[in-house]
């Protein structure tokens, strides 16, 4: 057996005993601040030196996975990238074993055809630093990426140079510094950005460029659904980051005035109705002017004691992060640029988002159901929203699975009827909530499934995060002959009156 193989076994039955010692006899809440930091930087050191030993064998890896397939030790081990067998054997992610082969290539040394000694690694002062224990992954790759990104316009005579001054931080010294006193370690992102500096200087025409690179590297992407939410990813031009930040900001920018006009902001096409068991997209109540005129944006002022009288005009205050609001500002874009009916069709009909739950589900008014297009089970409640706000078929199975009859419910409010609320309640009912009715969804203040008509009567604004989770929260809506009226939580009343709702974005009469 390999030496190396053998002293790295014996040193994990060790550190297996100290860390069984340490857990078992709770030894780590004991220790005082300066061990627990000690404990801390010790296994730093640990972990550098481990990482560099996992680089080098990553680069063995690659080597020998680059002859005749039957040879490759990738096959051998029945995998077919090095990155594969590196996330096997090390037990990491794609993207750590995706890190672990791209330090390896940074580092790989050549061998001598005349003498068979190793040449110079690509940085080979940087590869020299991760053998001392003072570099792991992460700052080996803050140290590198910014160069490689500008690789081909940078010398090789500079790249080399760039190399020593960034292992010369890396070792925690001041390469502009004449005492050679050791300096603390750097942090990677330190030599992030001292790398970034470099490139700025030895790569200054590299805007022209970097549009190029911009333009591969564009992309946008969904992971899969984790508990319950679904992350997403990617790197959008500037001017398409600017797009989405100013429609976002319309939204969420308190300073923003709202409409003057609200019939002008709800310049309908048409209702773009589909089937599907509940949709939200242009299924969803009528399509209207999409962004155009959404200039009004959220503003939730603190509240002030200004007695029962004045109570509608009590300000609400917003308990979301702003995560929380830019994703909700983002849900209300996307309805509404679905709702145009501009985008093109799929099968026929325009882009549909369909929710499939049980009959005894939805009775009920709780339990799981289905996104059509993605299989990812949601609660009943974003069903509810989204029938509400779009349309229900109804799609009867035997016990064979054979479909035995179709129906749909007409519960979409119309171009007209849609233009009507628009007229009356300007925006979202909730008070202090001003989104401007362009980003409104249309709600059915008695439920369809409970009798409720599609009829102005019954239909009132709110924006999708009011619209989302008015079932958890104290708001209560009611129609009182066509008025939508609120009733608030008992510390915006504590009369617990109802309220007729007065939107923000109606002209306000000019004073007598």
């Amino acid at each position: 057996m390999n030496s190396i193989v053998a002293r790295l076994r014996e040193l994990e039955e060790s550190l297996d005993s100290v860390a069984r010692d340490a857990f078992g006899s709770e030894q780590i809440p004991g220790l005082s601040d300066t061990d627990v930091a000690e404990l801390l930087a010790v296994s730093g050191r640990i972990q550098r030196r481990v990482e560099g030993l996992q680089v080098e064998a990553t680069v063995q890896v690659g080597d020998r996975s680059a002859g005749l397939k039957d040879e490759r030790m990738t096959t051998r081990y029945g995998c077919s990238t090095p990155a594969d067998l590196v996330r096997m054997l090390v037990g990491t992610d794609t993207r750590g074993a995706a890190q672990l082969v791209k330090a390896a290539r940074l580092v790989r040394r050549d061998v001598g055809i005349t003498d068979g000694a190793f040449l110079p690694a690509r940085y080979h002062a940087l590869r020299e630093v991760m053998v001392e224990g003072g570099l792991g992954l992460a700052g080996l790759l803050a140290a590198t990426d910014p160069i490689e990104q500008s690789a081909r316009r940078i010398s090789d005579e500079n790249r080399v140079e760039a190399d020593r001054q960034l292992a010369d931080f890396a070792r925690g010294m001041d390469a502009g510094a004449d005492d050679g006193v050791p300096r603390p370690i750097p942090l990677p992102e330190n030599l992030g950005v001292l790398a970034r500096v470099m490139v700025a200087y030895l790569d200054p025409d590299g805007a022209e460029p970097a549009e190029e690179a911009a333009m591969r590297g564009r992309y946008f992407s969904i992971g899969r659904v984790k508990d319950g939410a679904a992350p997403v990813r990617g790197s959008l031009l500037p001017e398409v980051a600017a797009q989405l930040s100013l429609l976002i900001d319309s939204l969420l920018n308190p300073k923003v005035n709202g409409t003057d006009d609200p019939e002008r902001d709800a310049g309908a096409t048409g209702d773009g109705s589909t089937g599907g068991l509940t949709d939200a997209g242009s299924a969803g109540d009528d399509a209207d002017g999409g962004a155009r005129g959404a200039g009004g944006g959220v503003r939730f002022e603190p509240s002030v004691e200004t007695g029962p009288a004045d109570v509608t005009d009590t300000g609400v205050t917003d308990t979301r992060t702003r995560g929380q609001r830019l994703h909700d500002a983002l849900a209300a874009i996307l309805n509404t640029a679905a709702r145009t009916d501009l985008f093109p069709h799929l099968g026929g009909a325009a882009p549909t988002l369909t929710v499939s739950a049980t009959a005894a589900d939805l009775s009920a008014g709780y339990g799981w159901a289905q996104i059509g297009h993605t299989g990812d089970l949601v609660p009943l409640a974003a069903a509810l929203q989204t029938g509400c706000a779009g349309g229900i078929q109804r799609i009867l199975f035997d016990d064979h699975g054979r479909i035995v009859s179709i129906g749909t419910s007409g519960r979409i409010f119309n171009a007209l009827q849609r233009r009507a609320i628009t007229a009356r309640d300007g925006g979202c009912v909730i008070p202090g909530c001003t989104i401007p009715a362009t980003w409104c969804e249309v709600h059915h203040v008695q439920e369809h499934a409970d009798g409720g008509p599609t009829h102005t009567d019954n239909g009132v604004l709110l924006c999708w995060f009011h619209h989302r989770t008015l079932h958890l929260t104290e708001w209560v809506i009611r129609m009182n002959h066509g008025i939508p009226e609120v009733r608030g939580p008992a510390w915006w009343d504590r009369h617990q009156r109802w309220h007729p709702t007065h939107s923000p974005h109606h002209r306000q009469p000019i004073p007598g």
